[in-house]
C-alpha cells in the first residue's frame, strides 16, 4: 500500500509499471504546465520544451507565422542506450523503475492519466498505455479524480484562449526563414506570471465548484472563455475569475513582440 497520491491513500497502480506513459507517449503540455516548471525548477522553458508540428486542427496547436504549420507543445525526450526516447524528468530506479523526477510540478495531463471524462462518468482510457487490469476503478477516489479532471479542463480551455489571441495575430506575420519558437514561449510566461497573482486571490475553498461548473461547460464541447456572459452566474469567484482571465490575456496580448531571436541552441523540433 502506498500513499502518494496528493492525499489520496489508496494503492497505486503505477508502482507496478515500467513508465510506458513516460516513454510510448507524446507528453503534451498546457501553458499552465511551462510556467509551473519553469518557475519551480528555476529553468528556462526551452531547457524542457520541445515542439511537435501537427496536422490536426485543434485549439492547443499555435501558430508563429503565415504558413499553414501548426505547432504544440510537449515535454522534451532523451536518448536512451536503446534507442527509445524517455521523458527528460523520468528517473531510472533499480529493478527497471521508473519514477517522475519532478512529482510535485508534473503536467496537467500527467495529473489525470490515464482518466478521463467519458460522457459523465469517470474511466480509464480506452487507449491508456498501462498494463491490462492495472486500474480497478472500483477504488477510484471518484471526488479526488473528478476535481482533478476538472482542474485539467480549466487549464487546457485557458490556454486554448491563449493560444487563439496569439495565432490570430501571428498568422499576420510573414513566413519565417527560420522557426523561432521564443517569442511564443515568453508570450506565455508573461500571461502565466499576471494569471498566478490574481489566482491567488481565488479562496481555497472556492476551486471545487469552480473545477466543477467549468466540466458543465466543457462536457458540451464549450469553453467557457470564449463564451459571452450572460450575468446570471450565481458564484462570484466564478464570474470573477472567468473575466480576470479574459482580461489578463487581453492585456498580455497587446505587448506580442514577434521579433527574431537567436539562441545558441534552438528549441528541439519534435518530427512525428
Amino acid at each position: 500500500m502506498v500513499t502518494i497520491l496528493d492525499g489520496a491513500t489508496k494503492q497505486n497502480p503505477c508502482l507496478g509499471c515500467p513508465g510506458y506513459c513516460c516513454w510510448q507517449n507524446l507528453i503534451n503540455l498546457c501553458g499552465y504546465d511551462v510556467w509551473a516548471i519553469a518557475a519551480n525548477l528555476h529553468l528556462e522553458p526551452t531547457d524542457f520544451v520541445s515542439f511537435a508540428q501537427l496536422n490536426d486542427e485543434n485549439p492547443y496547436n499555435f501558430r508563429v507565422d503565415s504558413s499553414d504549420k501548426a505547432y504544440c507543445l510537449a515535454l522534451r525526450m532523451r536518448e536512451l542506450p536503446d534507442g527509445n526516447r524517455r521523458c527528460l524528468f523520468a528517473l531510472d530506479l533499480p529493478n527497471n523503475q521508473v519514477r517522475c523526477g519532478i512529482y510535485p510540478f508534473r503536467p496537467i495531463a500527467c495529473r489525470a492519466y490515464p482518466l478521463a471524462f467519458i460522457g459523465k462518468e469517470v474511466m480509464v482510457k480506452p487507449w491508456a498505455l498501462c498494463p491490462e487490469g492495472a486500474w480497478d476503478t472500483k477504488q477510484l477516489d471518484f471526488p479526488y479524480w473528478r476535481e482533478e479532471l476538472g482542474r485539467h479542463d480549466m487549464e487546457f480551455s485557458i490556454y486554448a484562449r491563449i493560444v487563439g489571441s496569439w495565432s490570430r495575430m501571428a498568422m499576420n506575420q510573414p513566413e519565417l526563414p527560420k522557426l523561432n519558437f521564443v517569442p511564443f514561449l515568453d508570450f506565455l510566461m508573461n500571461i502565466y506570471v499576471c494569471l498566478e497573482t490574481v489566482r491567488r486571490e481565488v479562496p481555497a475553498e472556492a476551486w471545487p465548484e469552480i473545477w466543477r461548473q467549468w466540466r458543465c461547460y466543457t462536457a458540451r464541447g464549450l469553453n467557457p472563455l470564449v463564451l459571452k456572459s450572460n450575468g446570471t452566474a450565481k458564484m462570484a469567484s466564478w464570474s470573477w475569475w472567468l473575466e480576470t482571465i479574459k482580461k489578463v490575456i487581453t492585456g498580455v496580448s497587446r505587448d506580442i513582440r514577434f521579433q527574431s531571436i537567436e539562441l545558441e541552441k534552438a528549441p528541439e523540433e519534435i518530427v512525428l
